[in-house]
């Protein structure tokens, strides 16, 4: 496995903070989850512009994401 060091700005390292407690994993594993969601994203979008739409439980669009 290969290992990084990376370095974050204050408010990135208190975002990785909240979402890892709020989860109760590490940070480690939130950075995992983010590239794992950034990876399908890109696979997914890899033919030009797209929306990702955020939904409720009732499939109504709560949010649009445009990506270029």
């Amino acid at each position: 496995m290969a290992r990084l060091t990376v370095q974050f700005p204050p408010k990135v390292n208190q975002m990785l903070d909240r979402l890892s407690a709020t989860d109760q994993t590490t940070k480690t594993d939130v950075i995992r989850r983010a590239l794992a969601l950034y990876d399908f994203v890109q696979n997914e979008t890899n033919d030009g512009h797209h929306k990702l739409s955020i939904t409720d439980d009732k499939d109504k669009v709560r949010t649009n994401i445009v990506l270029h």
